[in-house]
């Protein structure tokens, strides 16, 4: 089962981040408004459990429904085992998943590019009424730093808090139900 080691680094100047990543010659492998849906089994109290389930679709038609474990931090970082897998049917999915007892506890919208260079993956995410920030998946702690450092980026605030806590903490947005 895969792991996803990530960190969020904010205050960051999405346009320059972009021809940063262009000029390293990263190669861009989407750019699109991502559809977000939440699920937990129903009645369950808000960070009370320790994974989280999501279907996710993009303005080409592509969804994918991701189960991600319990996240350990470390230091600017977090650990996570992570399953995902495409789906053509994303509605029978919800369904299903409300047959099983989960219920959709909330929605977003974003807009994200992305980047892939050496071994590092770069999303920049776009919600609404918020910032810009990065998202880089990497190997480890040190290798995040690496393309931190890299964009001229080591100076800047980073978060390894889940996105919920992230947006609610710092900005003080609804989570449960960002829309453009």
């Amino acid at each position: 089962m895969p792991y996803e080691i990530e960190t969020k680094v904010l205050d960051i100047d999405k346009n320059k981040i972009i021809e940063k990543l262009i000029g390293l010659g990263a190669v861009k492998i989407q750019e699109t408004r991502l559809f977000v849906d939440w699920y937990q089994t129903k009645g369950e109290k808000e960070g009370s459990a320790n994974w989280f389930l999501r279907i996710r679709s993009d303005k080409e038609g592509k969804h994918e429904v991701t189960w991600k474990g319990d996240p350990k931090t470390m230091g600017i970082g977090k650990v996570r085992r992570e399953i995902s897998f495409l789906v053509e049917e994303p509605k029978e999915v919800a369904a299903l998943f409300t047959e099983l007892g989960l219920e959709k506890y909330g929605h977003q919208e974003k807009d994200r590019v992305s980047f892939s260079f050496g071994d590092w993956h770069f999303d920049i995410d776009q919600y609404p009424g918020m910032p810009a920030y990065l998202e880089i998946e990497g190997k480890s702690e040190e290798h995040l730093k690496e393309g931190m450092k890299l964009l001229g980026l080591e100076n800047n605030r980073t978060s390894n808090e889940g996105e919920r806590i992230l947006i609610q903490k710092e900005y003080g947005l609804n989570w449960y139900n960002m829309k453009f």
